[in-house]
């Protein structure tokens, strides 16, 4: 195997192979334990879904889950599967966009995904203070949620410098501890179900903008799995069944839920973050409600504990392209992890712990949107710029109409950018000012943008 260094200017340029400074990842992700990450990146259970009954009702609630996966999650899982499998390497979309679009756009899209995944590491660890307060009945101040706050981080930074596998076999038991609930609760109501009650009501003036980014919120995340690509077992094969087994997976339990939810529960406009565990009791009593409020934290750890996996390997890809310092891609000699990434993105994620699920939510939504539009660009131009590489999963479409198909994600993306509240567009801003100036800062560094980024291709 000869590595060829590559650089983003016009025509590539070969340059000597560099020294290897730490071990190549190791690919210990198999089948299951791919389908439980990616499961955990996407939603872990419709933990948090709630507040989009409370803004849009339940008729609104029912047609966005049956519609979205068709606009939203099924092109996001697509484009990550063909892309994974044609460059099946650390770093995920990262790489992608700097080989379709050059330095400039790779350091928008890496420094936008990097400020999203920021801000949603905040978001897991005050939802689940929210279950605890809302089960416990008690709430803390906030130097004590942040206390909290960091606690849980800390753990899961330790649980992901150990390995990819030992995070995707934790995943495999936070999915199982996460469904437990919903499918107790799936089987102990579904002889309540009132499909004509539960659509016959509407709220008068629902909130659209919570709605739509609570949505496609929760159901946005397999694109995340691609940055771990490198240490996928056989990704040709693993990635598009995965990813395929992942869909249906979620689209049942979040449907199945929400509509025997709905059908127990039915004061819609009042449903917010902890509205399960109501649901919980009338079904159950108290018994069942403690076992969803430990599924809730649960499944909140293993989302945080997913994102990290998944978000450290974004720095990495960073670093690797010329982004960041190289010293972000060192990789553990033991582990085979990129131990350094791990621990600034957990550095990060403390910093923000401190604002609330709503502004974090729409903070981190902003940027993913702003980055899945470059993504989806990507993925057309690759198609047209490395026709000849080989591609183990090809959407099975030409170019003109993979260009349409992926239109309806890109306009989804700008409609959530432009609900956004003008405090999220001032942040979004400032970061892309931010982004842009470490490029020309880069720039003037090393004296050309063609010798800006460096992108390493395994040529077997």
């Amino acid at each position: 195997m000869a590595i060829t260094q590559r650089t983003s200017s016009d025509k590539d340029r070969e340059l000597p192979p560099t020294e290897p400074t730490s071990y190549e990842p190791k690919r210990t992700l198999t089948f299951w334990k791919l389908c439980a990450l990616t499961f955990a990146s996407v939603a872990g259970g419709p933990y948090g879904f709630e507040e989009a009954v409370g803004a849009g009702g339940p008729y609104l609630t029912l047609i966005g889950l049956l519609a979205v996966p068709f606009m939203w999650a099924i092109p996001n899982a697509l484009m990550t599967a063909e892309l994974a499998t044609m460059m099946p390497e650390n770093g995920g979309h990262i790489l992608w966009v700097d080989r379709a679009f050059g330095p400039f756009w790779s350091f928008q899209n890496s420094y936008s995904t990097l400020f999203a995944t920021i801000f949603e590491g905040g978001l897991y660890p005050v939802m689940l203070l929210d279950y605890l307060n809302e089960f416990f009945h008690i709430h803390l101040s906030t130097p004590m949620r942040i206390a909290a706050g960091v606690s849980v981080i800390a753990a899961v930074t330790l649980l992901n410098i150990r390995g990819t596998d030992v995070v995707g076999s934790a995943s495999v038991w936070f999915t199982i501890a996460s469904l437990g609930p919903f499918i107790l609760i799936i089987l102990l109501g579904i002889s309540q179900f009132d499909p004509v009650r539960t659509i016959e009501a509407v709220p008068h003036t629902p909130y659209f903008n919570k709605f739509i980014i609570i949505l496609l919120w929760s159901t946005s995340g397999f694109d995340m799995v691609g940055a771990c690509a490198g240490e996928v077992e056989d990704p040709g094969k693993t990635f598009p069944v995965a990813l395929g087994f992942s869909i249906g997976l979620t689209l049942l339990i979040d449907i199945s839920s929400l509509a025997i939810g709905m059908s127990v529960v039915k004061d819609y406009p009042h449903w917010t973050d902890g509205t399960f565990m109501d649901v919980a009791e009338a079904l159950g009593g108290q018994s069942l409600m403690t076992i969803f409020a430990l599924g809730a934290a649960i499944s909140v750890v293993g989302l945080l504990c997913t994102l990290l996996c998944s978000s450290s390997r974004i720095v990495y890809g960073m670093a690797m392209v010329g982004t960041l310092p190289k010293v972000f891609a060192t990789t553990s000699l033991t582990y085979g992890t990129p131990w350094v990434a791990i621990l600034l993105n957990a550095l990060l994620m403390t910093c923000v712990l401190f604002l609330p699920f709503s502004a974090l939510a729409e903070a981190e939504m902003w940027f993913y949107c702003f980055s899945t539009i470059m993504k989806f660009a990507a993925l057309c131009k690759l198609r047209v710029t490395m026709a000849d590489r080989d591609r183990p999963y090809e959407i099975p479409m030409d170019v003109q109409h993979l260009r349409w198909y992926c239109a309806i994600p890109m306009l989804l993306c700008l409609l959530v950018i432009s609900l956004a509240d003008w405090k999220t567009h001032v942040v979004g801003v400032i970061g892309m000012v931010f982004a842009g100036a470490c490029y020309y800062v880069s720039v003037y560094v090393k004296g050309h943008s063609g010798s800006l980024i460096n992108f390493e291709v395994l040529d077997e």
